[in-house]
C-alpha cells in the first residue's frame, strides 16, 4: 500500500498514464511488480498489472546504469519483434512511449520505474525526466530493506490467484505475465502435445523445456504438468486463444 501510493504521487508528477515498480531477474528470464498505479478509471480501461521490461527494451535490461533512462519509441526492440501481449496494451491504452528508469542494478537483479504515456510528452519533458532520474534512483537505494521483497511476495500472491481464479491464463491480459517462450510452450501443451514434442516442436533440448515449465508453474500456481495441461486443454482456455488469434486476424 504504500509503495502503490508513493508510485501513485510519481505518476502523477510525471503526468504519466499508469506506471509500475518492477524487479527483473537476469537468470530466471522474469520478472515481478511489486507497486502499480493508473490514473485511469479501470471500469472502463483495462488496468495495468504487468511490467514490460523484458518484452520491450530486451537487451537493453543487462547491464543498465543506475539512473539510465529508456524509451520504448528509441531504444525498444522493432516493433515487429513486441509480443502480441504488448502490441495489444499499447494499442489499448493508446500509448505514445514508455519509458524505463533503472532504480538499482544488482547484477542478475534489476529493479525499474515504467511510465506509460498516453500522449506525447511535452517538449523538454523527457530531458527533464532524465536529470531527475538519478535522484529518483539514489532515494530509491535508500529505502527500508526489504520493502521491496516483501511486496513482490505480496504482489505474486495476487498475481497468481487472478491467473487461477478470474481470467483465463491464455487471453489477451495475460494475466500470470508469461514471456514468449513460456506463452509458446503453453499453447503447444492445449494442442496435446507432450514435453518431449514440445522440445522437438520449439527446436529446444529437455532442460529448456523443464525451466519453462517451471517457470511457468511459480507463476500460474500449477503444480505439475497434468494439471497444467487440464487447464490448458479447458473450454475457457480454448476460447480464450481462439479470440486471441482472430484479432491477431483483424
Amino acid at each position: 500500500m504504500v509503495l502503490d501510493a508513493a508510485l501513485t504521487e510519481v505518476v502523477n508528477a510525471f503526468g504519466a498514464d499508469c506506471g509500475t515498480l518492477s524487479r527483473v531477474w537476469l537468470n530466471k528470464v522474469g520478472s515481478r511488480v511489486a507497486a502499480r498505479a493508473d490514473t485511469r478509471d479501470t471500469t472502463i480501461s483495462r488496468p495495468l498489472f504487468l511490467s514490460f521490461t523484458n518484452d520491450v527494451i530486451g537487451p537493453f535490461a543487462s547491464k543498465p546504469k543506475k539512473g539510465v533512462v529508456f524509451s520504448l519509441k528509441d531504444h525498444g526492440k522493432p516493433v515487429n519483434e513486441f509480443s502480441a501481449v504488448v502490441l495489444d496494451w499499447i494499442s489499448h491504452r493508446k500509448l505514445h512511449d514508455i519509458l524505463f528508469v533503472c532504480l538499482d542494478n544488482q547484477g542478475c537483479e534489476i529493479d525499474f520505474l515504467e511510465l506509460h504515456f498516453a500522449k506525447g510528452l511535452e517538449p523538454g519533458w523527457r530531458e527533464a525526466i532524465e536529470t531527475v532520474a538519478p535522484e529518483i534512483s539514489e532515494i530509491y537505494r535508500n529505502r527500508r530493506a526489504g520493502l521491496i521483497t516483501e511486496a513482490i511476495s505480496r504482489q505474486s500472491v495476487t498475481t497468481i490467484q487472478r491467473a487461477v481464479n478470474d481470467a483465463p491464463l491464455m487471453s489477451l491480459e495475460n494475466p500470470a505475465g508469461l514471456t514468449r517462450a513460456e506463452w509458446r510452450v503453453c499453447v503447444l501443451i492445449s494442442r496435446g502435445l507432450s514435453q518431449q514434442s514440445i522440445g522437438s516442436e520449439l527446436e529446444i533440448g529437455p532442460a529448456t523445456v523443464r525451466t519453462h515449465l517451471k517457470h511457468i508453474y511459480g507463476k500460474t500456481g500449477m503444480e505439475n504438468f497434468h494439471m497444467l495441461a487440464r487447464r490448458l486443454v479447458s473450454i475457457e482456455e480454448r476460447e480464450a486463444l481462439h479470440g486471441r488469434h482472430n484479432q491477431a486476424r483483424a
